[in-house]
């Protein structure tokens, strides 16, 4: 197998470890074990277990934030650009629950100042991209221009961050056929000028 795809199956079945074990209870040996190779394989692509739980962290921050650059890049309405993101979010928590489920635990599991520093990077990613949407359509006039555009993001992204962390409960209001997008209407109607 080639060092690189050696690497990202290494990642897989961390990530899968890192979920169900959590940052603490995942050792190298089980990951390693997970993987069908030795410890020694595993650490020639990675120095520790910290060394790769921060490229996994780093890794979906690049490959998420990434998504939902691309995938609403092309929307030139700042209302419809938000609403896309908001969408690619939810989808994301479902479409890639591993990942989010990863740092949703990470940020209630540890107190590393790397590991939370790597966590920073991806809402302050988060912040500087939903802050920018909100900035043009201030610009537009479609926004309200009293609002500061960080204020703004990080209202969405605490909503967000909420909303799926509280997912896995069953609240029976999640599955009203409306829910999502009046709740999605209701945060996003506060930035309107």
């Amino acid at each position: 197998m080639r060092k690189a795809d050696r690497k990202r199956q290494l990642m897989q079945h961390a990530k899968q470890l890192f979920v169900t074990l959590g940052y603490q209870h995942t050792t190298t040996e089980k990951i390693a074990q997970a993987a069908g190779v030795t410890e020694p394989v595993l650490y020639r692509h990675f120095d520790s277990k910290k060394t790769l739980f921060l490229e996994v962290l780093d890794d979906i921050r690049l490959a998420t934030i990434g998504r939902w650059e691309s995938e609403a890049a092309d929307i030139a309405d700042p209302l419809a650009r938000l609403n896309a993101i908001v969408d690619l979010y939810l989808g994301s928590t479902r479409e890639h629950a591993v990942d989010f489920h990863i740092m949703h635990r990470s940020l209630v599991e540890t107190d590393d100042p790397e590991i939370a520093a790597s966590l920073r990077r991806f809402y302050l990613d988060s912040e500087n991209m939903l802050a920018q949407v909100i900035r043009v359509g201030q610009a537009k006039g479609a926004f309200r221009p009293d609002l500061d555009p960080r204020v703004g993001a990080w209202e969405l992204i605490r909503t967000a961050l909420g909303y799926t962390l509280t997912l896995p409960l069953g609240i029976p209001i999640y599955q009203e056929k409306n829910y999502v997008r009046q709740a999605i209407s209701c945060v996003l109607k506060c930035l309107l000028a």
